[in-house]
């Protein structure tokens, strides 16, 4: 047991009357003791779930955010480059991670994109890592893979473990204590190679605000957040969508109305190769089509600083008729 770590369970866990939440600066020490492995598991799981029982609020998110950036700056060597921070924590379950074309057809163009994540193999969802692996994409096990990946394709996807494995295991800590905890949240939040813009899909209602007010604190240089389908950035068209950007130091919010106005979802059919037929172009996806054109045109709105939805869609639709066809190929 940490001794040190102990006022900040007592904090959180006094009671109604007694008990508040952590300073921006206190969240950041107890998170820094925690990657450092200084908490007990019994102590760290404490900490997590009283937090959980409240939700974790804006400074608390400030705090956590600083000490895992500081953490990595000092554990991984640099990473060259990076234009796009995507994370890619929640998978998919009532259909497929179509974010993930999107992703490539930007890579294509040219932009460099990191996108990290985490699998929880006893849920029944669809996780970026899976994908990759079936359809024969390369995963990095180490940061400097990430860098040669980079290099060759402008798209590199690195699991958490490997960005870092005190991350995984605080990730991992779901299995023991059946809840989510903030650092669902924080690994969303860390831009772990400081990638010039950074795109945060969240799932509850409220965590975007939260996490905008979060990014404003920390002056990061460009966010977009938003409410995606099942929690991951991709933008769900059977449903307007709420975009909150944070760029050039003010923030904003825009409203893009639902693009399918019928039912279109095919959560019965979550064959991979509906992805490489659609990106092949032999079949136009239902689904799909929408999801990657919405997805691609919020995130080219954050990347170019393009405000109309029209001017979006018109810029995510030559990025994607000028993808490489033969990059992702048929599974075998």
């Amino acid at each position: 047991m940490s001794e040190a770590f102990k006022p900040f369970i007592q904090v959180l866990g006094r009671g109604k009357k007694g008990a508040r939440s952590l300073t921006s600066k206190e969240a950041e020490q107890a998170m820094m003791m925690m990657l450092n492995d200084q908490v007990a598991a019994e102590q760290s799981g404490a900490f997590w779930m009283l937090i959980r029982i409240r939700e974790e609020t804006v400074e608390e998110t400030v705090g956590f955010t600083r000490a895992t950036r500081r953490f990595l700056r000092e554990q991984n060597p640099l990473v060259q480059a990076v234009d796009l921070d995507w994370p890619a924590y929640a998978g998919k379950r009532n259909e497929l991670p179509w974010f993930l074309l999107s992703a490539l057809a930007l890579a294509n163009a040219g932009v460099r994109i990191v996108m990290h994540g985490h699998a929880f193999d006893e849920e029944e969802r669809i996780y970026v890592n899976q994908v990759l692996t079936a359809l024969d994409l390369a995963t990095c096990s180490s940061v400097e893979e990430v860098n040669q990946t980079l290099n060759e394709q402008a798209f590199a996807y690195i699991d958490l473990i490997n960005i870092h494995p005190m991350l995984g295991k605080m990730m991992n800590l779901k299995y023991q204590l059946g809840l989510r905890s903030p650092v669902n949240t924080v690994v969303r939040m860390m831009n772990p190679f400081s990638a010039s813009h950074s795109l945060h899909g969240v799932f509850h209602r409220g965590y975007d605000a939260l996490h905008l007010s979060a990014c404003e604190q920390l002056q990061d240089p460009s966010v977009l957040v938003f409410r995606g389908g099942n929690g991951e950035a991709e933008v769900n068209p059977e449903r307007e969508v709420t975009l909150g950007k944070w760029q050039d130091n003010q923030s904003s919010w825009m409203v893009w109305p639902k693009a399918e106005q019928s039912y279109k979802r095919l959560k019965d059919n979550l064959d991979l190769s509906r992805l490489v037929d659609h990106w092949c172009g032999e079949t136009v996806d239902p689904f799909g089509e929408q999801a990657v054109r919405q997805t691609l045109a919020a995130v080219v709105g954050l990347l170019y600083k393009l405000d109309s939805h029209q001017a979006c869609l018109a810029l995510a639709d030559e990025i994607w008729s000028n993808r490489s066809l033969p990059w992702l190929k048929k599974a075998n």
